[in-house]
């Protein structure tokens, strides 16, 4: 499903954040990106979703190179996956409803089809019963439930998830992560960059360390270290 052949990202005072990337990502896998901090994992996840694009080589997803993709091109790409944030970016004048909704509704589906989309991902996350709370009404591990239910509920094929438990406490980055496998469960591929190690230790799915812009590991079943 994904594939990095040669990626490299250099900046403009020569420091480099990935350097020769060669990875395959097969539909349906739950990989965990690790690293230190600089090590790259951010640089690589932005890639995915071409918040940055490489200074040389080919990132392709589903045999679509996005390397070089245009900008008019980029709404439609995303719309084919969705990305978790550790901020979790809502929406603070909307309800957890709106927030999860606000995604699907320049789509023109109907409303019964948004509303089935939007109650059926919060069901998934276990919001169901606060679907009319804002986000300022929430804790942190149920706002970022919203940012995954968000992500979900237009079904895409793949979930990027850059450190979605960097803001949580060790309960709800587990409640987190076993959403998150829930999701991957469903046959979603699902990557998720940490620097959480204990999360990366108790679930046990592939683990590729990236160490000053360069994979050193990758492993299945892996650990952090």
């Amino acid at each position: 499903m994904i594939q990095f052949r040669a990626v490299t990202k250099k900046y403009k005072n020569n420091s480099y954040a990935l350097k020769n990337i060669n990875l395959d990502i097969l539909s349906g896998e739950f990989v965990f990106i690790v690293g230190a901090s600089g090590a790259g994992k951010s640089t690589l996840m932005k890639l995915l979703y071409h918040e940055e694009a490489p200074t040389s080589g080919t990132v392709t997803i589903g045999g679509i190179n996005i390397a070089n993709l245009s900008n008019d091109k980029i709404p439609n790409l995303r719309r084919c996956m969705g990305i978790v944030f550790q901020d979790y970016k809502l929406l603070q004048n909307m309800t957890v409803y709106d927030n999860v909704a606000y995604v699907i509704r320049t789509l023109g589906i109907s409303s019964r089809e948004i509303n089935a989309r939007v109650t059926g991902a919060l069901k998934i996350v276990g919001l169901y019963n606060k679907m009319h709370a804002t986000p300022a009404e929430l804790s942190g591990g149920e706002q970022q439930r919203v940012g995954i239910a968000r992500a979900i509920v237009n079904g895409p094929p793949l979930l990027i998830a850059d450190e979605p438990t960097g803001n949580l406490d060790p309960k709800n980055s587990m409640e987190i992560m076993q959403i998150l496998d829930q999701i991957n469960q469903r046959g979603i591929t699902v990557i998720v960059s940490t620097h959480d190690n204990a999360m990366v230790d108790y679930f046990r799915k592939r683990v590729i360390t990236l160490d000053k812009g360069e994979v050193v590991r990758d492993i299945q079943a892996g650990t952090y270290e």
